[in-house]
C-alpha cells in the first residue's frame, strides 16, 4: 500500500484550516462578550451621572435639562449597541436546522419548525 504524500499533506492543510478558522471564531465571540460588559459598564456609568443631575437639580434649583437629554441620549445610544451586541451572540448561539434552515435555541434538540433532531 503506498502512501501519498500530497494527499497527506492536503488533509493536514484542512485541518490546520478548519481549527484557525474555529479559533478565529471562538475570538470573534469572546470580542462580543468583552464589549458586551464594557458597554453594560458604561451605561451604569451613564445612569449614576443622570442622578447626580438630577439630584443636583433638585438640590439646587437649577435647571440642567439640556444636560439631561444628553446623557439620556448617549445612554439610548449605548443600549442600541448592547442590543446590537446580544443580537450577534444569541445568533451564534443558535442552532440552525439542516433540513428546513430555522433558527433554532442553542439548548434544542429539535427543531421547531419542522422537529427533526438538532
Amino acid at each position: 500500500m503506498a502512501f501519498n504524500i500530497d494527499n497527506i499533506v492536503n488533509g493536514a492543510k484542512d485541518v490546520f484550516d478548519k481549527a484557525a478558522a474555529k479559533a478565529g471564531e471562538a475570538i470573534d465571540y469572546s470580542k462580543v462578550q468583552i464589549d458586551r460588559s464594557q458597554l453594560r459598564g458604561k451605561i451604569k456609568e451613564k445612569y449614576v451621572e443622570l442622578g447626580k443631575i438630577c439630584y443636583d437639580m433638585h438640590e439646587c434649583g437649577d435647571d440642567r435639562t439640556g444636560e439631561m437629554k444628553k446623557v439620556i441620549g448617549e445612554i439610548k445610544a449605548l443600549s442600541a449597541k448592547l442590543e446590537e451586541a446580544d443580537i450577534t451572540v444569541n445568533a451564534k448561539k443558535s442552532k440552525t436546522c439542516r433540513f428546513c434552515g430555522t433558527a433554532n435555541d442553542a439548548v434544542s434538540t429539535y427543531c421547531t419548525k419542522c422537529g427533526e433532531k438538532l
